[in-house]
């Protein structure tokens, strides 16, 4: 087992889905081991995520809390989905489509490219295990902050910076501490860090009335 198990994305800088194939990482992305020690409903309702208005899953991957937020909103908001592989965004749509309710919108997009998303126009952008694998995670920042609307909500989910048999090396993992401080540099309010597991911590935080930059 290579210590990149869990390692869910790449975003312009790691290319393991497509060098390595689907099969291996994708099945354990969307496993029920995965499921045990964090489960994307009990999380999307821990942080009252919407069930109507419009929600970015940036870096979506093959839709492991895509889905689940979509059956959530039940067609009374926009899910969208956001990810720069083609194959995990293939497996998210087919998995949509298997699902009675569920629908969504999917981009391919490297995440440090502009969000092809008007100005204020987003209530609630969720980021799940993807600020990690950023040199200047600032740059997504900035665009989740100029998407959001005046009151909106992100929550950041990330691996706490330990060292496991699974997940990213620890040296790149951002410790609780550096992720709200970078929240707070782009102009994020922080509301709340909730428990959600063994693995990973949870940011909530607000935008301001005054713009993000």
């Amino acid at each position: 087992m290579t210590e990149n198990k869990g390692h869910d994305h790449h975003h312009g800088h790691h290319h393991d889905h497509e060098s390595t194939g689907f099969d291996h990482m994708g099945s354990f992305l969307l496993s029920e081991e995965r499921r045990k020690w964090q489960d994307p409903e009990k999380i999307l309702e821990i942080v009252n995520a919407p069930r109507e208005g419009i929600m970015v899953d940036l870096g979506c991957g093959p839709g492991f809390f895509t889905l689940p937020a979509a059956v959530r909103m039940s067609g009374n908001g926009v899910l969208i989905g956001i990810d720069a592989s083609p194959k995990l965004l293939s497996v998210c749509s087919q998995r949509l489509a298997e699902s009675a309710g569920a629908r969504a919108d999917l981009i391919l997009l490297e995440l440090d490219e502009m969000i092809p998303l008007m100005d204020g126009s987003v209530d609630f952008v969720l980021l799940t295990n993807v600020l990690h694998d950023f040199q200047k995670p600032e740059m997504l920042l900035g665009e989740a902050g100029r998407v959001l609307k005046s009151g909106g909500r992100i929550v950041n989910i990330d691996w706490k910076k330990e060292e496991r048999e699974f997940g990213p090396p620890q040296e790149i993992r951002l410790s609780l501490e550096k992720s709200i401080d970078m929240l707070s540099s782009a102009g994020f309010r922080i509301q709340s860090t909730p428990d959600i597991g063994p693995y990973h911590y949870c940011v909530v935080a607000g935008k301001g009335h005054k713009a993000t930059r």
